[in-house]
């Protein structure tokens, strides 16, 4: 009688393993991004979108992008918490918000980089969680929902899955670090419902909503996506 194979647990994420790469489709590497190369990821994020920042650029020629979620992976105890809370009382959330973004590349096996993703915090839900008069909640919310900034792929390298392979990567880490939502926006003209609906996500009809407040608050709070765009979102399976 054959013996049922026991599934493989996936791989942990290390400092290390984010930061020389995993294994992705036809010999890529799945990895984050390096100061030296915020000029190149800052090219391939723009054919995503044009909305991205030139600060985080700045952050990641810096540095400075990612530097809290490295600590955690790490094991470092409180290393997200207590430095954001530095950061706020010091005036400096932008500093915060920067060293909690994700900068992903897609390696080639000639040394190229055909892919990139950004995650940021969550700026609007923050904003508005502050407003609301939770300001407490407003930096629990960076430190529990993440936005998918952009997400790109060279276009002589499309249709190989490495879009799914940043995004796996990019879901993996945030979970491990104990995130709760991830999402994002586009455009409704470039009909991405399928893509992100196979890649687990729920995507939600233009104009629509979906609460992201009772959970850190106990107050409904509805996020959407900006005109003429649409919103996908997945939380994560407890």
């Amino acid at each position: 009688m054959t013996k049922k194979k026991r599934p493989q647990p996936g791989v942990r994420l290390t400092r290390q393993r984010l930061t020389e790469g995993l294994a992705g489709p036809d010999g890529t590497r799945i990895r984050l991004a390096r100061p030296e190369e915020s000029h190149r990821v800052g090219e391939l994020l723009k054919l995503a979108t044009d909305e991205i920042e030139q600060g985080h650029i700045n952050g990641l020629a810096a540095g400075q992008c990612g530097k809290w979620l490295l600590d955690g992976l790490s094991g470092v105890d409180r290393a997200m918490t207590e430095p954001l809370v530095r950061a706020a009382a010091g005036g400096r959330l932008q500093e915060g918000a920067l060293s909690l973004s994700l900068p992903l590349v897609a390696q080639d096996r000639g040394g190229e980089l055909v892919g990139a993703l950004l995650a940021v915090p969550p700026g609007m839900v923050v904003q508005t969680v502050r407003q609301a008069g939770y300001e407490q909640h407003a930096l629990l919310a960076m430190l529990k929902y993440v936005k998918i900034k952009a997400l790109a792929v060279a276009e002589d390298a499309r249709g190989r899955g490495l879009g799914a392979a940043l995004l796996k990567r990019c879901a993996q880490l945030y979970w491990q670090l104990d995130f709760m939502l991830l999402y994002g926006e586009f455009e409704i003209e470039r009909a991405l419902d399928p893509y992100y609906a196979r890649q687990g996500f729920t995507v939600l009809d233009p104009g629509a909503t979906t609460d992201v407040g009772v959970v850190l608050t106990g107050r409904p709070i509805g996020l959407g996506a900006g005109p003429g765009e649409q919103l996908f979102f997945r939380w994560r399976k407890s």
